[in-house]
């Protein structure tokens, strides 16, 4: 069942989290909040977890996280410099996180062929403390959700059938639980 392969992927998250004293925050746009959902249900995490905005639309990325027009203009909402802004800007907005990641993507059925199935995660830390304090970004990449898919077996329950765009969610939000648990222990 699919969400044992998320669940797992949490419980991974919140080890790193706890293990390295970090409290995450997370920008979800594609993933709707599903990766928050996850990290609330397991228990404790109140400890480690600040929360998740989900900027689904372009004027909540910029009012809500202070993603640039010219950014979205440019590059789109789909874009590693997006990914990039969102990451940041939700750690700023959040003094108590330490560590921050954001997901944005096209998951279809009706994304631009070139946009297609691609997903782009930004992850950014707190470097220091006090006056020295300051945000830094730790990665923003691009990845294609079907190559994902591929490699997770999610099997088939005929009396709950998954979509495709689902099927690419839960890849997506595997992506960026994986990813989150790597940094959380950097």
């Amino acid at each position: 069942m699919f969400s044992e392969y998320l669940m797992q992927a949490a419980i991974q998250v919140k080890s790193a989290l706890v293990q390295n004293n970090q409290k995450l925050v997370l920008a979800e746009s594609c993933t709707g909040g599903l990766v928050a959902t996850l990290m609330t249900s397991i228990p404790g995490i109140s400890e480690h977890f600040c929360g998740s905005a989900v900027v689904y639309r372009w004027d909540t990325k910029m009012k809500w996280l202070g993603v640039q027009r010219q950014t979205l203009d440019e590059y789109t909402d789909v874009s590693v410099e997006t990914a990039r802004e969102m990451a940041l800007g939700v750690l700023n907005q959040t003094p108590e996180a330490t560590l921050s990641a954001s997901i944005t993507g096209h998951l279809g059925p009706d994304a631009p062929v070139l946009q297609d199935g691609i997903i782009c995660i930004g992850l950014a830390r707190i470097l220091g403390d006090g006056p020295q304090m300051r945000s830094e970004l730790i990665s923003a990449e691009s990845y294609q959700c079907d190559e994902i898919l591929a490699e997770l077996d999610l099997g088939s329950d005929s009396r709950h059938p998954l979509t495709f765009r689902q099927q690419r969610q839960i890849a997506a939000a595997h992506q960026l639980l994986t990813l989150i648990a790597s940094a959380g222990v950097q």
